[in-house]
């Protein structure tokens, strides 16, 4: 019986940032390489964070720099999420 590594049973990996990729301006251990791994075997990532200091843009620079797989569209942030969630609920006012 052959073993099928967990990975392989999920289409992506959604990965917090701060503490888990990162800690600050740094890499945590391992999990660059993590990352490069699975977008090498065509896993989806999407990187989330509830720090809303920086833009996604400028998180997936940051990504990018620390040799993360990284597109500006694979960050969500807290105020984005928020934000989507308040359309939502709240219909929006005509004639303003």
């Amino acid at each position: 019986m052959t073993e099928v590594p967990l990975i392989s049973l999920f289409d992506a990996l959604l990965a917090d940032l701060d503490g888990v990729v990162y800690a600050g301006q740094h890499a945590i251990p391992g999990a660059v390489d993590s990352l490069q791994q699975l977008e090498g075997l065509g896993i989806g990532l999407g990187y989330v964070t509830n720090n809303a200091s920086r833009t996604p843009a400028q998180v997936a620079a940051h990504l990018r720099e620390l040799g993360a797989p990284a597109d500006d569209d694979q960050v969500v942030s807290s105020s984005q999420a928020a934000a989507e969630l308040l359309a939502s609920l709240v219909a929006p006012e005509h004639g303003c």
